[in-house]
Parts: structure tokens; sequence; C-alpha cells
């Protein structure tokens, strides 16, 4: 041993103990190489890569340390131990994590058989011995599966993709979002107004130029996607024309509601039709449908004549071979399967004008409620009253500054002034009035603008007037339009006349029409009608603002011109949509896709997307993901789901906002904490990725991707991840509860989300053991821990995060039916080693595992009342429970389903299980389920049950089922 590397050795542990490990092994290193005859230096090289997740260069180090070792003259035992113990470890990781090529056994098959052998001989202690044999052990299982990880891993993954990552709701029936609510948002400038984050397209390099990929999570009536389809060729054409030849784009329109999908393909048709035209009466008739289509809930008979050729069109592409789409166009193949049965509703439904304008309803801004109302509900966050006080005081001030600086010009022009006012006159008008017109601008406009005079009409005949070149057509509308426009309102007899046209001539707008509305189980008759009061207007606001946000008055919040049509504003929006579809052509492909955010991202990350084109995107540059995240974990899933899912590039980013439960969050570190159990600052370390901006509560939240794996010493340690980790096993064990809508926060995670949580941690660069590690302890069915779950009301408090108990044992047997559903699914793709820690009866074998139904009968019936419901059916709450009716009854289970998991030792493991994970879920009917066949066998022999509940009321869904009754059913 030299004194130079023996001073090496000796810095290096001092950085290793320090957690410097990466430092560490440089000096190890040096070490090494300054006196390569001392089987010490690689010996503690091999430990720090072990450490840093280096297995291949940790196993080689081991080699060179055990063929020096060798050579001594005397044997060091406890050093041959830590050397073979270390090898079986490195062995088992590096190969699971693909980090040890094949090759290496070929190569080095005897130097690792003789320090095997010597491992076991140098022990000296009896319980050294035993963990040799059992690291041993596991690697000798998995030699054999050796083969199998590269053929299977694939497909293993594939079949992890499709597992459900959420605890279903006891209904399944999904609520039809039609008609949106939001500004237009273009992705070329950012996430909305105020919300800038341009994409610039001219700073991209050659290689995301020609692969500029856009999703659109929860895309809805695809406002959005329509946005920034026009910013994308407004940037394109300004593009230096040798960029333009490399420019590809491609938008993803996925959403979870077959209906919303099939909407979405009748507009994008309906764009292609108006490139199609040339006659101008045709133009005005088609941009007129795609208005009603969008906006309206009827439309008059010439539109709807359009529509339903659209849609039966797609129809007869959709079911003959050849489907003909545009060359821009695609549906994905399972997409049509899903959305054919509602196009097909559509053409075959019959649906009455008059009952679908008598349960509509138009609610101006006034009459809609507050958000500072809303957060006096019980449960509403009071903190949040001054924000929102202060966003309206910042509204009203814009509208002060507007009003002080119009011109006399444009004074003249408000019906309130006459042509005899003169300037002075107006303004002083003007200025001794300036609150109540503030006040009225504002509540009439939110902020955004003064009311259109169309809105008078809209208030008697409850539909949009047609273009002017096409109001003719309609008895009645121009004589109501010109009272109107006089200020003297709709006469009774005009406005009878108008009614009794609409209610013969024109037909409902059957794209606000989903499948549901003829199930039932939803409306008795067969015969449901939407219910749609909102503010019919404000969307025609947003395309207002959003046509004219390049020009001088984009600002302006009282810039419109009152006596615009809602068909005027809209028709220029779609003409821009249709000429960018034009004008993009060859350089632009359209995608839509039906399912749900997570479960697609999921598949395009584990390659499970079969159906989609293999020269489709599974790399985003942006997404926007709307508020998609309020029902889906928040910004934990994203990070699980969604990063991965971007480029590696500095303007990749993805944008999310809450709009679901605004009012219950006291700022965004309660709204980051309860979903990731992190505070923002934390996400970068803890997860891997950037966050550009946090501020979700009120405004967008902001996150992008980075290099993967990251540098260890930039990630949580080893204590403080087990830590972060255990937190989030426990509260999936035990969730929270929630309070009253609006104020119910959801965070449906169920273990196969952890287990998805894990595979992302691997990628972002934690060591494999250290998940190993963990998850054995988890298989064990016990942890001692000195975490507890939370168990009160969402959302979670920061101070949580510190909380502690006195550390005790606590169990987790009853949800290990989970993990050995996930496993064997999985099992080849699995990064880290598992073998040795599995329980006896678990299963490996992913055709083992298979899909069971039950029929069911409720225990009781739940409310679907959408207020003050702590029990609503469409929460996201569902477990499934399965117990040996000998062991306990189901209600004194899920009672004390707290006390077990603190440790009560009754009922004893094995004699009942807790399933987070069900493929399908309606109460009154019927359940499906994933679980091992052997399992299934054994069940029988010992007279199993099977019930829903929820996991938060603890109240029972349904009676139990005999497993004699659990039929088994293809997948």
């Amino acid at each position: 041993m030299t004194q130079k590397a023996a001073d090496l050795k000796s810095e290096g542990n001092q950085f290793f103990k320090s957690g410097n490990i990466k430092r560490a092994a440089e000096l190890f290193a040096q070490a090494e190489e300054a006196d390569p005859t001392d089987p010490v230096y690689p010996s503690n090289l091999s430990a720090a890569f072990y450490e840093i997740a280096n297995y291949d260069g940790c196993a080689q180090a081991i080699l060179r340390a055990w063929k020096l070792l060798q050579a001594q003259p005397t044997m060091n035992f406890s050093l041959a131990v830590r050397l073979s113990s270390r090898l079986a470890k490195a062995l088992c990781h590096g190969f699971r994590a693909r980090k040890i090529v094949p090759g290496f056994l070929d190569d080095n098959g005897a130097e690792i058989a003789g320090l095997r052998d010597a491992g076991v001989k140098c022990s000296t202690k009896s319980s050294e011995k035993e963990e040799l044999v059992r690291l041993w052990g596991e690697w000798d299982i998995m030699v054999p599966e050796l083969a199998k990880y590269a053929e299977a891993s694939e497909v293993d993954l594939q079949r992890l993709a499709k597992l459900p990552m959420f605890f279903k709701p006891l209904d399944p029936t999904r609520e039809f979002f039609s008609i949106g609510t939001d500004d237009i948002i273009g992705l070329m400038e950012g996430w909305g107004p105020g919300e800038a984050y341009p994409l610039k397209l001219d700073k991209l390099p050659n290689k995301y130029l020609s692969n500029v990929a856009i999703l659109f999570g929860g895309v809805g009536d695809g406002r959005h996607a329509l946005g920034t389809l026009i910013g994308l060729h407004e940037a394109f054409q300004r593009l230096p024309k040798a960029k333009r030849a490399h420019f590809q784009a491609h938008l993803t329109l996925l959403d979870v509601h077959d209906a919303t999908i099939a909407r979405d393909v009748c507009i994008f048709m309906l764009l292609h039709a108006l490139n199609e035209a040339s006659d101008s009466t045709i133009r005005a008739e088609i941009k007129a449908t795609l208005t009603y289509t969008f906006c309206g809930v009827a439309m008059p008979s010439y539109c709807h004549k359009r529509l339903s050729s659209v849609i039966e069109d797609l129809h007869k592409r959709f079911t003959s071979d050849s489907r003909g789409l545009p060359d821009w166009l695609h549906v994905v193949s399972d997409t049509i399967t899903a959305i054919l049965p509602t196009l097909d509703f559509w053409l075959t439904t019959k649906k009455n004008t008059s009952r679908m304008l008598k349960g509509h309803e138009h609610m101006s801004p006034s009459d809609l409620p507050e958000a500072q109302m809303m957060s006096m509900v019980p449960g509403g966050n009071a903190t949040l009253k001054k924000t929102l006080q202060e966003k309206e005081a910042e509204e009203r001030a814009k509208i002060r500054k507007a009003l002080q600086e119009l011109s006399p010009e444009s004074l003249a022009e408000w019906p309130l002034f006459s042509k005899d006012d003169s300037p002075e006159e107006m303004r002083a008008f003007v200025d001794n009035n300036m609150d109540k017109l503030i006040d009225m601008i504002y509540k009439e406009g939110k902020g955004g603008k003064l009311p259109l005079y169309e809105e008078a009409f809209y208030k008697g005949a409850k539909v949009f007037l047609p273009p002017k070149e096409l109001m003719k057509r309609h008895p009645g509308f121009e004589t109501a339009w010109k009272q109107i426009k006089s200020h003297t309102g709709m006469s009774q007899p005009v406005l009878r006349k108008v009614q009794a046209h609409i209610e013969n001539d024109w037909k409902p707008n059957i794209t606000l029409f989903d499948t549901k509305c003829s199930d039932p189980r939803c409306y008795s008759d067969r015969d449901g009608y939407p219910d749609i009061k909102l503010d019919m207007f404000r969307t025609v606001t947003y395309f207002e603002q959003f046509n004219r946000r390049n020009t001088p008055n984009a600002q302006d919040p009282v810039g419109t011109d009152q006596h615009m049509l809602a068909s005027q504003v809209c028709g220029v929006f779609f003409e821009k949509a249709a000429s960018a579809l034009k004008g993009l052509a060859g350089h632009l492909t359209v995608e839509l896709l039906c399912g749900g955010l997570s479960g697609e991202l999921a598949k395009m990350q584990w390659g499970a997307d079969i159906t989609r084109p293999k020269e489709f995107p599974r790399k985003y540059t942006r997404m926007w993901l709307s508020n998609v995240p309020d029902y889906t974990n928040g910004p934990l899933n994203v990070v699980i789901y969604a990063i991965p899912c971007l480029q590696d590039d500095p303007q990749a980013a993805l944008g999310f906002n809450s709009l679901l439960n605004t009012p219950v969050w006291a700022g965004d570190d309660e709204f980051f904490h309860t979903y990731t159990l992190l505070l923002p600052e934390e996400v970068p370390r803890y997860l891997g990725c950037r966050v550009i901006s946090s501020r979700v509560v009120m405004d967008v939240c902001t996150l992008g991707s980075q290099s993967v794996p990251r540098p260890l010493s930039e990630l949580a340690s080893r204590d403080e991840l087990t830590t972060w980790l255990t937190r989030v096993l426990f509260n999936t064990f035990i969730p929270g509860h929630s309070k009253f809508r609006p104020h119910n926060v959801r965070c449906p995670h169920n273990l196969s989300a952890f287990f998805g949580l894990l595979f992302y941690l691997h990628r972002v660069g934690y060591p494999a053991h250290w998940l190993s590690d963990f998850l054995a302890r988890v298989l064990s069915g016990s942890m001692v821990s000195d975490i507890a779950p939370y168990d009160d009301f969402w959302p979670m408090p920061v101070k949580e995060r510190l909380r502690r108990v006195p550390a005790r044992r606590v169990r987790t047997d009853p949800w290990l039916i989970d993990f050995e559903v996930m496993i064997a699914s999985a099992y080849h793709a699995i990064p880290f080693p598992l073998a040795g820690a599995l329980p006896p009866d678990f299963s490996r074998e992913p055709d083992d595992i298979q899909v069971w139904e039950v029929s069911l009968q409720p225990a009781q019936y739940f409310s679907t009342a959408a207020l003050f419901n702590f029990s609503s059916p469409y929460d996201p709450r569902t477990q499934l429970l399965f117990y040996r009716a000998s062991a306990a009854t189901a209600t004194r289970l899920i009672d004390d389903m707290g006390r077990i998991f603190e440790g009560k030792a009754e009922p004893a493991p094995g004699t009942f299980f807790v399933m987070t994970m069900q493929e399908y879920v309606r109460y009154q009917e019927r359940i499906r389920f994933k679980l091992s066949r052997k399992r299934v066998e054994r069940m029988r022999k010992e007279d199993w049950y099977v019930m829903a509940y929820r996991h938060d009321t603890g109240q029972q869904a349904t009676r139990p089922v005999s497993v004699a009754k659990w039929k088994l059913v293809p997948e």
C-alpha cells in the first residue's frame, strides 16, 4: 500500500461518508491507479459504484479486487465475503436495470463462480452465510430468466400501461362537457391571456422543427387546438424559406369522452368542407353551421342538414374499409370504435327543439355565482377571498384606464349619446359616472367587454342570429334586429313570430347530446336532454378577443363593437382556422384520440399505443392539459405520466390550471403538497423535472423536462426518498377525505400509480437497489415507521409533512394482492430485482393473471346530487374487499381498516385483502378485476367473498358475492 494510494483512499472514505459518492469513486479510482496491487482499492471503488447505481462498473471492480485478493499470501476472509455479497447484488440489479450486458457472464463466468464459492466458505458467522445464500439464491432465480428480459420486457410494459391507475367511481357515467367556458389558448404564444410562454419555432433545431408535436389533454370543444393551429400557421409564415422546408407539426387532440372526440371530428370536417367550397352562399352556410355546432343549442334546418351530412359521411367512412379522411386528419382505429356509437346515436335520434330550448337558459355573467360566493360554501378557503378581490381590483383598474383613454370618436358611437352631444359633455358624463360604468362593464362582461346587442335577442329567442347574408331566410329576424338596435327592444308580436319560426324550422344541436341521454339508468324515458345553463356569449367574447389579439386594441377591455353578431365573430375565427389547415398542407397532421390522459400517455411511454402509427410522436414539444390534473391526482400524476413524454429541449413544456376546486386552496404550496406531498421547490430534487411556474391556483402551472438520468447529487438522499415514498404509500393505503363540492379534492391514485412512480424514479436516476429494498419491505407484509397517513379532510396542510408519530410496526399485507397483479403482469420489465422478496404464494407469470367478473346487488343507493353530497357515486373512491367468510365480517373489516393498518393482529394475514385496482365498476350491476387464477382456485377451497365499498366513508356499496359466482371473462 503506497502512501499516495492510502491518502487517496482516506480522502475518498470521507467523501463516501458525507454522501458525495461520485467524488469518492473518483478518489478510489485514483488510489487503484496509484497502487494496482492492493485489492482494497478496487473493492472500495466497487462499493462507491454500487451506491451510484453503476452496477457494471461495480461488478468489474469486484472481479479486479477478487483477482488481486487471490494473489495475496493470506486470504482476507472478511473482504472476500463483502465482495461476494456485493457481486451478487450488482449482478441482480445490473441485469434487471439493463446496466450489465449478457456477454459479461460469458467472459467472467469462472471468476464469478469462484468468488461465490469463496464467499460462502469464508463466512465465519451463520447470519453472514445465510445472507450470502439468500443473495446468490436470488441470482439463481434470475439466471434462467435472463433470456426472457429482452424478449418479454416490451410486452410486460404494455401490460403495465394498461393497468388502471385510479380508484374507480361506483358509477362510471361520465359528465359530458360540450361547450367550453375558458379563454382560447394559442400555445404558440403561451398559456393564454397574461400567461406568455411563447414557442419560438425559429429557435428550434431542425430535428425538433421537423417534429413540432403538441398535445391537448382534455381537449374539450377543441378551442385551444384551433387557436394553436391558427398561431402555428402564423408562425410558419414567418419562418425563413429554408426552415419552412424542415417544418412538420403534429397535433394530438385527446379526451376521455367519446362524444367530445366525435364532436371535434365533425368540426374539423366542416373546416375541410369550408376549404373545399368556393360559392359565397355555401361558405356562409358552412361557417354558420360551425358557429351553431360549436356555440349554440339549436340551429337552422339548413345548418342541421349540413351537420347531419357530415355525421353520416363520417359514419360511412368509419364503417368501410377505405376510410378516406383528408390527408392531414387521422382518427386512431380504437377511437373510431369508441365514437361510432355516438355518431350512430346522432343520426338516429330525433330531438324536439321546443323541449331543448325550454331547458336552456342563457346566464349573463352577473347571473352566474361569483367565485367569492362559492368560497363561502362550507369547506371554502377564507384566504382566497383576498386574492379574488385583488384580481377584481386589477380588472376594474384596466377598465377605468380604458374609459379614461376613450377618444371623442369612440364615445360618439355609444348609444348613450346623441349626435348633438359635444365631446366635453360626453367626457363629463363618463367621468361623473365612472364607478357605475366600471361596475356595469365588469359585471356584464366579467372584465372583458361590453355586452353585445345580440344578447337582447338571445334572451328572448335562445338562439344566435344567423349571418347577415342569411337573415332573410328567417321570418321576423331582421325586424327584431332593427328593433333591438334602435333601443326599443323586440315587440311581443315580433318575438312570437321569431319563436314560432325557431320551433318549426330549427333543430337542436345534436352534438350536445351523448349516448347516456338514451340510457334508462340516467333517464327513465330514454329521452334525456342536456341542461345547458351558462353564459352563451362567453365563447363569442373569447373568439372576438382572440381575433384581435394581434391588433393595437388587443388589450382594450371595451374595444368590442357592440353591433357585431356572434356569427360574424365566429365566422372570422373559423375562416382563420380553415386557412391554417390549407396553409399548412403537407406540413401538418391532426390526430384525434379517445382515452384517459394518463392512460394514453402511459401507453406512449411504455410502447402500448399499438393502434397509433409508428411514425406518430411519443414525445411532445408542448402539452396543454387544461384542468385534467384536478381529476387525476394533480402534479404527481403529471410528473409520472406526462413529463416522460416531453421532448428533451429547453422549450419543451406543459401547462395546466386548476378550475374544479379553486376556492379550496390556501395557495400554491398547499395545492402541490396535497397532491405530491412535496413543496413546489422540492419537486425538481425529488422528481427530477423543472418547475417553471408553480402559480397554479390563480394562474397556470408550467413544468418542463430535463435530461435523465439526473446526477445522484442533484436528487433526494436515500433517507429523504424513503421517507417520502412511505408517506405516498401510506396515504394510498388510507386516503384522506374530501369536502363537499365544489371544494372536493380528488387524489385517486391507486397502487398501480404508486408502482408507476417507482418506474419513474428509476428512470430519473435513483439507484435500483434503493427502490427494490423499499419495495421488499412492503412485500414482507409489515414495516416499522414513524409516518402516519393523513386521515382528515383535504387539502392537506403543509405542516403535515413534518408530522411524526412514535415508530411502530404497521401492516402492509392487506394490500399485497394489488402488488401480485402488478408484479406478475410486468415481471420481466421491472428494472430492479424482487424475486427474493416475493411472498411464497405470489404468482410471477403474466398468463396467470386473468379478468374476473362478478354480478352484483347494491347494498344501498347513492345520491347523485352535485352539491353538499359526501357520497356521490361519481367520486373515485371504490375499493374491493376480498375476505374469507370464516375470518371476519365485511363490516368489521371495513370499520377496523385503520386499526388493522396500525398493526392490529386480527384478522390474520392472508385471510382478507383490499384491492385498489379495478377494471370496471358499476355498483348496481357488476364489477371486473384482475386476479391470479391460482389464487382464485385457492379461494374457492376456502369460501372467499368479494364486495365493493367506499374507502373514505366506509359505506358498503354492494352485497358480498361468493367466489363460486365469479366468472372468468376474456380480457
